[in-house]
Parts: structure tokens; sequence; C-alpha cells
């Protein structure tokens, strides 16, 4: 009978929590990258899935639509990882704070999941002032901080002019996915003094002045 069947699910105890991906995770991107916030759930009824942000209570997605009318949003499914992360293209610090991953279950079950948006920095490791030899190698190493994803260029300067593609000049630029890249100059030669500038994407930049000596 139903009541018997009532009283069977009741004796069960809570709801067995259907999500793999742990409550209160925190996931930490940078400002202009790619933030993905997981969502893994084991399915043992049909429900759906839908993704809250918690400041304004905005329904961002349901199953695999978007909801809301900011295209950076989008869910990423992986259907037998039971994955449905939530993914914000070109993060911006505004998009800081909770957001909540809900089942449609009876009663619906949430985790909340906490994204904190930081800025990437360029450091280069001779800033502020660098001197060299005339005739020797000029060797600037610039390297990526707080960086969660690998920028997709990283453009040098020397003054106003982008020098990554001068190879006639002597100029060399080698990157290292990730944490660095390094500028290299042989034969460093007065002209080659001044501002070098380092300018990943989606990070602060940073500058040295070389002075190049007789």
């Amino acid at each position: 009978s139903n009541e018997a069947k009532a009283a069977h699910r009741n004796s069960l105890g809570p709801l067995q929590s259907q999500f793999i991906t742990k409550n209160n995770t925190r996931v930490i991107s940078q400002r202009g990258g790619l933030a993905v916030l997981p969502c893994s759930v084991t399915m043992t009824t049909p429900a759906t899935v839908s993704w809250f942000r918690r400041k304004d209570y905005q329904l961002l997605t349901v199953g695999l639509s978007t909801y809301s009318s900011d295209e950076r949003f989008l869910v990423e499914h992986t259907r037998h990882l039971g994955n449905w992360a939530l993914r914000i293209k070109n993060a911006r610090k505004e998009d800081e704070g909770l957001y909540e991953c809900q089942i449609s279950t009876h009663p619906p079950q949430s985790i909340f999941i906490e994204l904190r948006i930081v800025e990437a920095v360029a450091e280069i490791l001779e800033a502020p002032d660098l001197h060299i030899d005339e005739g020797s190698t000029l060797r600037l190493e610039c390297k990526l901080k707080r960086a969660t994803e690998s920028p997709l260029y990283v453009f040098w300067y020397h003054e106003d002019r982008m020098v990554n593609y001068d190879q006639e000049d002597g100029v060399s630029v080698s990157n290292n996915k990730l944490t660095s890249s390094i500028l290299t100059v042989r034969n460093a030669t007065a002209r080659h003094g001044g501002n070098y500038t380092c300018a990943p994407a989606n990070a602060r930049q940073s500058s040295v002045y070389v002075h190049v000596l007789k």
C-alpha cells in the first residue's frame, strides 16, 4: 500500500545526499579568465540541476539552458560523470561570492560553491632598473603571479613598440607556459636601452628600465 511505502521511506532517515562535490568548495579564478564551478551529482532519481547566484537569488541555469541574459554563463555537462559545472567566461571581480547548485529532489538539495577572483600580476625580476654592459646579452625574466590559467599571450614592449617578433635584431622571447616569459637580446647596444614592459593576457603588466653602459 501507499501508506506502507511512505512509512518505509520515512524509516530510511534523512535523504541521502546526491552530491559528489563537497559543500562550500572554494574556487579561485583570475580576473578575465574562465571560472569553473564544480557540481557533480549521483542521480538516483530523475531530477533537474539548477544554478543560482546567491547574492541576488538570480536563476542562472536550469538543466542545460541558460536563464541569465549574461552570455558569460554556461553549463558544462558530462553525463557519465554526473558533472553539471557552471562556467563563467571573462570572470569579473563582481562575480565573487556564493553560488548554489540545486537538485530538484523532494525536498530540493543544494550545495554552495564560493568563487574568489584574484588579479594575476606580471613581475619582471630585474625591475625597476637593470644596468648591463654594451655587447653583453640582455636577459629579462617576467614571472606571472597568482595566475590560475596559462596566458593566451605575453607581449613584450621596448618603449611603445612590441618586440616579440624582432628576430633580426637579436631579440628572442621564450615562454614557459604558465609561469614565465624570458626576453633575450644578444649584443646589446645603446639603442637597446630604455623602458621594457611585459604584458601578459588578463594580468597587470610590469616594467623595467634598462641602462646600457659603454
